[in-house]
């Protein structure tokens, strides 16, 4: 019910207890007194507010939570002019008296708007009012369903006149909002990715042929984010859902902006749910953040091997997927803090593990051991670009490294979400805390997933795997997990034609939200799943989108 008592009810319930306050008569039934100049009063009030319904202006289908131009028109056919600055005489919604259902818009009066609409002028006796206002029907905290009904009502003196004719309005979705993400802070001028999805609840396929696509909701052509329109990727049909992935450019100018959607169709206009209005926060770009999986430059130079980092802060964990002197998977990982403030450089010591098989149950965590086999250094001349130089086993050697891009390249930044729970890329590096000692590499552009698993054979040496996933279902990720040989990290040149990839298995990715998720893998015929989580060693993490 609405928390503004309708005035039927209320005067129901004064009604109620005059007549228990009244003096009962001898046979004990209540009585009430009503003096002559009481009923002329009565009469007198009756013929002062008096109205008629003239016409109304309201389409034959209204989309729900959709803001939609209506107007209706009265008469006053009393002998007492309505006048706009008291505040008393309204058109307020009926069937109940006062319902939220249709949630009128910016009629604000007293502490809320939504149930009635202001008078827009002074009306004498025998003048017409139009009552021109925007309903969205839904969108009040009041739901209760009502027809699209409406009558005079006077704060003083209650309802009055006719009501108007039902026009037997139809609601409709058409296009119903599912979901939307957008970093809520991006540094000015940065291209970022994002996704906004819709369903068609229509009765029609949508199609580009036709004319459908996104577009940036507000004025016609809005380009505060870089692009107003975005092409429908494949045709919609009746019930399916689109997700429409692609990138913005946010704004150089400093501030809030809201980041808002909806489903258009040229000959007519947008239609439907508009996305909700989300603050994104535009900042002075803060430290260039590395995060990701890099390869050997120029790309594809010398494909079979990788390195991927986690950065955080002024921290990157990186780990190194190569190939040991016979030719055997092997992998290290280095803690590389930053040398020096305001420089690009990270250091740290190179680790050799060993540990518990990858189907060791349970896991052991006191059976890893690491060991030192020598150091490395990263040097970025940019976010794309950089060099590392290691030392193992008393090699040296340096790599010029670039970044391994196979769909949009998300934009990742230290601290952008304070829960990871709300990412919606999965790009990080992940663990079983409760099994420290190996993990896994999610690298996250576009739909497809690139997984570097780096974990133990049964001989406890290290062994890694990989596996390019797409996705099958919402927040789900299937692949092939392939495990290679290759030259040895010291092999100069490196012959990526020696690569040899083995299928070994499969693998699933089930997440719960943006930080939980299922690993679910089949190697070599064993099965199992795996409870995994970001591994953020300096909070709140980074998040990439």
């Amino acid at each position: 019910m609405s928390r503004t008592l309708p005035i039927i009810l209320l005067a129901a319930l004064l009604g109620a207890e005059a007549l228990a306050q009244a003096p009962a008569s001898p046979d004990g039934r209540a009585t009430v007194k009503t003096s002559a100049a009481r009923s002329t009063a009565i009469r007198q009030e009756q013929a002062d507010y008096a109205a008629s319904f003239v016409s109304q202006t309201v389409p034959s289908s209204i989309t729900f939570m959709t803001p939609t131009p209506v107007s209706v028109t009265m008469k006053n056919t009393g002998t007492a002019t309505w006048f706009k600055a008291e505040v008393d005489v309204f058109l307020a919604t009926q069937e109940p008296q006062d319902n939220y259902f249709w949630c009128i818009q910016e009629n604000r009066y007293g502490g809320r708007s939504g149930n009635r609409v202001l008078l827009p002028n002074d009306v004498a006796p025998n003048e017409e009012v139009t009552f021109n206002f925007v309903v969205k029907p839904l969108s009040c905290f009041f739901h209760a369903a009502s027809p699209f009904r409406f009558r005079m009502l006077s704060a003083t003196h209650g309802t009055f006149g006719e009501e108007t004719p039902d026009p037997m309005v139809t609601l409709t979705t058409a296009a119903e909002f599912v979901s939307q993400q957008v970093l809520a802070t991006m540094d000015a001028g940065a291209s970022v990715s994002v996704s906004v999805t819709f369903k068609n609840t229509t009765s029609v396929t949508w199609t580009s042929a036709d004319g459908y696509n996104l577009v940036s909701a507000g004025p016609s052509g809005n380009t505060t984010w870089g692009i107003s329109a975005v092409e429908l990727p494949a045709p919609v049909a009746p019930g399916e859902s689109v997700t429409f992935s692609f990138s913005v450019t946010a704004p150089t100018t400093l501030g809030t902006y809201n980041f808002q959607w909806q489903m258009n169709v040229q000959s007519s206009g947008p239609f439907g749910q508009i996305s909700p209005a989300t603050a994104v926060q535009v900042v002075v770009a803060g430290p260039p953040n590395f995060e990701g999986l890099w390869w050997n430059a120029p790309a594809g130079s010398e494909a079979g091997w990788g390195i991927n980092f986690a950065h955080q802060a002024d921290t990157i964990f990186a780990s190194w997927f190569t190939y040991d002197l016979t030719g055997k998977g092997m992998w290290l990982t280095m803690t590389a803090p930053k040398t020096q403030a305001n420089t690009n450089t990270y250091s740290g010591l190179l680790i050799k593990s060993t540990g518990p098989s990858f189907d060791a149950v349970p896991f052991n965590t006191l059976q890893v051991a690491g060991t030192s086999v020598g150091s490395g250094t990263l040097t970025f001349t940019d976010t794309n670009n950089g060099t590392f130089a290691y030392t193992v086993n008393g090699v040296s050697q340096t790599k010029t490294i670039t970044r391994q891009v196979f769909g949009p390249l998300p934009t990742c930044r230290f601290g952008a979400l304070a829960d990871l729970r709300l990412a919606t890329n999965y790009q990080d590096l992940w663990w079983n805390p409760s099994e420290s000692g190996w993990g896994i590499n999610l690298t996250h552009q576009g739909s497809r997933i690139f997984a570097s698993w780096f974990t133990y054979d049964h001989d406890h040496t290290p062994m890694w795997l990989v596996a390019t996933m797409l996705t099958t279902a919402p927040a789900t990720y299937v692949g092939t997990l392939y495990r290679t040989t290759g030259p040895a990290f010291n092999a100069v040149p490196f012959n990526p034609a020696s690569v040899v990839g083995t299928t070994v298995g499969t693998a699933t990715l089930t997440f719960a939200d943006g930080a939980t998720a299922a690993f679910s893998y089949t190697v070599n015929g064993i099965s199992q799943t795996k409870a995994i989580t970001r591994q953020v060693f300096a909070p709140p993490g980074t998040a990439c989108q």
